[in-house]
């Protein structure tokens, strides 16, 4: 049974709509992450669930309880905010302390719960210190510390990694799902940041504009995107217009520029459409090779392990291709005649 629920949740701000048709049930101690670009609604739906906005229309349900009208004070919901809102002029302990002493928890206890989440932080030899002699990552595991001292039965996470350095959000993600796990507390987390979420969730929701383009589990929305939009905003993909033809027996993806690209044969005729294809599924192969596609190497890039190439094929398309730089592999330099080749499966379909 889901823990928490939305049922067509919908907000407005006078004539503009912010948030639209949301539905999604979140397992207990599963992992959520809402993605998407500025202003798709990510923010607003998770303030919505916090219970800082209230939704024009909808309902939402934290266990058996519809929670949609009770106040933020009410809901057991522990938030992690982007710049941690840590009282500077208190220590750790009187900053993970605060929260206890506004629920009434008693002195015992209050020792035992800070005591707790400080080891499960790691933080648990630096209790008297202050926000400011602490790290940005130090200072992200008290905030988290000082809201699962709550025991919510709710945790939420409003990009709390952005002000972080790119290494220390690598370290950070892992901790914090480390974390998650330990507790088995329900979990969502709003990023804009797609690696982020395929590293973090068990389940990515991609909003689009206020609605949902997409749920599934990473490798769902990484390998079969139900969109252009989704293809083109989680990971890099190649795109080619077109339509499925059927000539002589054969089906093709004709593009417009009148390259043909082999489909799955039990493909229904979808007719116009996209094709995508990620850019490390494409091989380079031998000259002669079976619908290999011929080109010419536009640019080179390296992208520490991995070089990533713009191919220009004869037909005007230009292709990204992706190659895990390996001994023995040699490095293409811009001006090299290709053949780019990449197995039927590894081709999407997205409809117009």
């Amino acid at each position: 049974m889901a823990y928490l629920t939305l049922k067509n949740i919908r907000k407005t701000y006078g004539s503009s709509v912010a948030v639209e048709n949301f539905d999604l049930a979140v397992e207990a101690g599963e992992f959520i992450a809402l993605l998407g670009p500025s202003g798709c609604g990510k923010t607003t739906t998770l303030r919505m669930i916090a219970g800082f906005v209230t939704p024009t229309s909808g309902e939402i349900c934290i266990g058996d309880t519809d929670v949609t009208r009770v106040p933020a004070h009410r809901r057991n919901v522990g938030l992690v905010f982007q710049n941690y809102a840590l009282f500077p002029h208190m220590t750790v302990r009187a900053n993970i302390e605060f929260g206890l002493k506004a629920h009434h928890v008693s002195s015992g206890e209050m020792r035992a719960r800070v005591g707790f989440v400080l080891e499960l932080v790691g933080l648990a030899t630096y209790v008297d210190r202050y926000p400011r002699e602490l790290s940005g990552g130090q200072q992200q595991r008290v905030a988290l510390a000082r809201v699962l001292a709550l025991k919510p039965d709710l945790l939420l996470f409003d990009e709390p990694l952005s002000n972080l350095d790119a290494k220390l959000r690598v370290q950070m993600r892992q901790e914090i799902r480390r974390l998650q796990r330990e507790v088995g507390v329900t979990a969502v987390f709003v990023t804009h940041d797609q690696e982020e979420a395929m590293a973090m969730a068990d389940r990515i929701v991609v909003l689009e504009r206020g609605r949902i383009a997409q749920v599934g589990t990473p490798a769902e929305i990484y390998d079969r995107p139900s969109s252009r939009f989704v293809a083109n905003f989680i990971g890099i993909s190649n795109f080619f217009e077109g339509s499925i033809v059927s000539e002589e027996g054969r089906r093709v993806f004709r593009c417009k520029s009148g390259l043909e690209i082999e489909i799955v044969q039990g493909m229904d005729d979808k007719g116009a459409g996209t094709m995508a294809v990620r850019p490390e599924k494409i091989e380079f192969v031998e000259a002669g090779t079976p619908h290999a596609l011929a080109g010419t190497i536009q640019q080179a890039t390296q992208l520490g392990a991995t070089m990533e190439y713009v191919a220009l094929l004869k037909t005007g398309d230009r292709v990204i291709v992706q190659e895990q730089k390996r001994p023995r592999v040699a490095i293409r330099r811009e001006g090299d005649a290709v053949h780019i080749l990449w197995q039927v499966a590894d081709t999407i379909f997205l409809q117009s």
